[in-house]
């Protein structure tokens, strides 16, 4: 599968806040258990109450997560969604639109746990974004 994926750099992970820093096998261990999303202005990537699979790495785009009728954040190129579902909770919070065309790798949760076996740090990192997320800002 990783030769799919070939036109996924380590430049582009690189660029994920959740994958800074990491060295390039680990980039490598990513493609490999990762999949290629393409999506248009409009489609919903996931939806409110939904079971949650997986993770979603935004590589070009932007995407709205909405809650009810609210936009309560903006994501774009370099941002995760879906970190929810790795840590076991089993339905979406939010909708998560694409405002843009827009490029992802999606990684399901036992592909994330494998990899979590080989790269600890990972789930170290994923738990610290879901705090940030549930603190309000301010």
């Amino acid at each position: 599968m990783s030769s799919f994926f070939t036109g996924v750099t380590n430049e582009q992970l690189a660029g994920v806040g959740l994958l800074s820093g990491l060295d390039d096998t680990a980039f490598e261990k990513i493609r490999e258990r990762s999949y290629f999303i393409g999506a248009h202005p409009g489609l919903h990537l996931v939806r409110q109450g939904d079971a949650g699979f997986g993770l979603y790495i935004i590589l070009s785009g932007t995407a709205d997560v909405v809650r009810g009728s609210e936009v309560v954040a903006t994501l774009g190129k370099g941002d995760v969604f879906g970190e929810m579902a790795l840590l076991g909770k089993p339905h979406r919070n939010a909708d998560v639109v694409a405002t843009s065309v827009m490029s992802l790798l999606s990684m399901s949760a036992t592909d994330f746990r494998q990899l979590s076996e080989e790269i600890p740090e990972l789930e170290h990192r994923l738990r610290d974004l879901a705090e940030e997320r549930r603190t309000p800002a301010g």
